[in-house]
């Protein structure tokens, strides 16, 4: 089952909500934020969803990790980090529609259209920016991963992650070309981990602290959009070695693939909700063929392998059979080439047991479930 039940609690101070959803959360968003990650130079975990699979209790269907997540103090403070990362990016990207984001270096990051995000005291900053594509705007959001925390604050009050993340949004500046502050939505995303020791309800808190500087106007909207996406596709496609993606009239263009997958027939997965919370969400699976045009890289054991020829796609096409005959364990990350020459590029995410296939371009997929040939 690739589905565990989550609790997500949403405070926005800036319009008053307070809501709690009893929620089934699809692991393959989790696994999509790790590799986007990974590829842009996040911490390397070669095939994450097998992991979160193995990782996780069998004993349950709600999102609990086996034993005490780690056998050490420091090891969970790892996986806890870690894991927090993945799941926050994950949540924030599958509950409030986030995407293309975008990690900030240490000083400053500067996207493609001269907006610059600049630090501007000591001390931490937030994980990411990235594009709110509901509201039209840019958000700052920070993860937490969190084992010693109390479901009673997760659940009512505001626990000291949360305080400690909204104090790292107030350390940056967003500005644009012509150094106008631009208002930016401020996601902290802290999650209390149950594990089989600490046997708890596992939680997701996501709080909206309020935002300072100038909406974007509705003209300016499209045009900022494309641009952050522009800078994170390029970011992807160059540690790819995709670069010639990018240069029209290239008389050898990088290796396109033509990437096709069946819905799988994978019961949704059903609960009851506790009397308390709101509402319960279920996340229907795609029911339609899923095929479009990728540049692509495998996710094996090993590492990650960009196919960039037909000598990469012989070897990816060599690697699905042992995959197929269940010798080796393997994804395949894309890339879709609409995404990555459309600036007004949109599409509806594709979710079923054999991948995701998000709005933002991105898609992950379990090797053995996808037919690949060149396009």
């Amino acid at each position: 089952m690739l589905c565990r039940k989550t609790i997500i609690r949403i405070v926005d101070p800036n319009t008053g909500v307070n809501c709690i959803e009893y929620r089934q959360f699809d692991l393959h968003w989790a696994a999509l934020a790790a590799a986007e990650e990974t590829v842009q130079g996040g911490p390397l975990y070669s095939a994450w969803l097998r992991l979160f699979q193995t990782h996780l209790s069998e004993n349950t269907r709600k999102l609990q990790w086996r034993g005490d997540l780690a056998e050490s103090a420091e090891m969970r403070r790892a996986y806890s980090a870690i894991y927090g990362r993945y799941f926050s990016r994950g949540i924030l990207a599958s509950r409030l529609r986030v995407t293309d984001f975008v990690p900030l270096a240490r000083m400053n990051t500067t996207i493609e259209n001269g907006v610059t995000v600049k630090r501007t005291s000591k001390g931490d900053i937030p994980d990411w920016i990235a594009w709110d594509s509901i509201n039209g705007s840019y958000v700052l959001a920070e993860a937490k991963g969190n084992l010693t925390g109390k479901e009673e604050e997760y659940l009512c009050e505001e626990p000291h992650c949360i305080k400690a993340g909204k104090a790292q949004f107030g350390r940056v500046s967003v500005k644009d070309l012509h150094g106008r502050q631009i208002r930016t939505r401020n996601w902290v995303t802290a999650n209390l981990w149950s594990t089989e020791v600490r046997n708890r309800l596992p939680m997701s808190l996501l709080w909206d602290p309020i935002e300072q500087g100038e909406e974007l106007r509705d003209h300016e909207i499209s045009v900022h959009a494309a641009a952050i996406r522009k800078h994170r596709i390029a970011n992807i496609a160059t540690q790819l070695m995709h670069t010639e993606s990018f240069r029209p009239g290239q008389d050898i263009p990088s290796m396109k693939l033509r990437i096709s997958i069946e819905p799988s027939d994978e019961d949704q997965l059903r609960f009851n909700t506790f009397p308390f919370f709101k509402s319960e969400h279920i996340e229907e699976l795609s029911t339609e063929l899923h095929e479009d045009i990728y540049i692509a890289a495998i996710i094996t054991p090993l590492g990650v392998r960009p196919i960039l020829d037909k000598p990469d796609l012989e070897s990816a096409l060599d690697t699905q059979r042992r995959v197929n005959e269940g010798i080796e364990v393997a994804m395949i990350y894309g890339l879709s080439m609409n995404a990555v020459m459309g600036s007004d590029y949109k599409r509806t995410a594709w979710l079923s047991g054999g991948g995701i296939a998000s709005t933002d371009g991105a898609g992950l997929f379990n090797l053995k479930d996808v037919q690949i040939s060149e396009a």
